[in-house]
């Protein structure tokens, strides 16, 4: 990887500036960086203004135009499928447990027992796993009376094996720490997806009448920022309040009307099968059998 200063320089070429004509540096300055000197935090800012590079751009061009070896750990994370897949799992698990070898990073180590929990998930089939480290962090975090971006991160992966009476206040206080966030950028594709997630889960676990606030604000921030997918999902699962309240057409409406966008959605694949894209016929397929085993287990609420 080049060194700071290296690259910064890079930058000012590339962009045909002189060192003379920079204004957020003096001349004397920006040759010692250049030439390997740290800057401060201010300067290193300023300088980046200068240049008009925000810092994630900065190292994604310092270390080749390739994300840094962390951020590219998380983005593996975060790019994992609906469905559990064991083997991307497994994989991703051995590129961790090699960059944990050669750095301490209670980040990424916490996003190595999630994945840990996700196979004992698969495994059992059920939500109802012992994971000492998971509890570990949720007692670590919820004493601290600021909770930030990746504290929430982490516990809005593992709230699902928690007590259904405790899954309350993990919730209420992520959705309450996250408001500080509003403005982060992209912060709405992971309120969605968390907001979608609790729904899930209080649809699993019986109590689908909780999910449906949630579920509002997951639809209402997709339709918001234009994202078609979990907008539609938000609007699937509210069949299942829907249902409980005793609107039986509406209910079979949503489900209806979400599948069939999503097989419709499904017909544009064809030219890209294999490719990574999303499978939109397998999301609707998955949402059909899931709602078919809702309704299997609410018969005598279907009058």
């Amino acid at each position: 990887m080049k060194s700071i200063g290296d690259t910064i320089k890079e930058i000012r070429l590339n962009k045909k500036i002189k060192q003379k004509n920079m204004k957020s540096v003096s001349q004397s300055s920006l040759s010692t960086i250049e030439k390997g000197r740290v800057p401060s935090i201010q300067l290193f800012l300023d300088i980046l203004k200068e240049l008009d590079i925000d810092m994630l751009e900065f190292f994604y061009i310092q270390n080749n135009f390739q994300l840094p070896e962390r951020d590219y750990l998380f983005k593996l994370f975060r790019e994992q499928k609906q469905s559990l897949d064991e083997k991307y799992i497994h994989e991703l698990q051995e590129k961790y447990d090699k960059y944990l070898e050669k750095t301490d990073d209670p980040f990424i180590s916490s996003l190595n027992d999630i994945l840990d929990i996700y196979l004992q998930i698969n495994k059992t089939q059920s939500f109802n796993v012992k994971h000492d480290h998971a509890f570990e962090m949720w007692e670590e975090i919820a004493n601290r009376k600021v909770w930030y971006h990746n504290d929430i991160y982490v516990l809005t992966k593992i709230f699902y094996i928690f007590p259904i009476e405790q899954v309350d206040n993990v919730i209420n206080s992520a959705v309450d720490q996250l408001k500080k966030y509003d403005n982060f950028p992209h912060i709405h594709f992971f309120k969605i997806a968390f907001f979608v997630n609790c729904s899930r889960h209080y649809i699993l676990a019986g109590e689908p009448l909780k999910s449906k606030p949630h579920l509002i604000a997951a639809e209402k921030l997709a339709k918001q920022h234009q994202v078609v997918i979990l907008r539609l999902t938000a609007h699937y699962l509210l069949a299942y309040s829907d249902f409980i309240e005793g609107n039986i057409k509406k209910a079979y409406d949503r489900v209806n009307r979400t599948t069939q966008i999503l097989f419709d959605l499904e017909k544009l694949n064809d030219d890209s099968k294999n490719d990574g894209s999303l499978n939109y016929d397998v999301i609707a397929n998955d949402f059909l059998k899931d709602w078919t085993k809702f309704l299997n287990e609410n018969k005598s609420n279907d009058k």
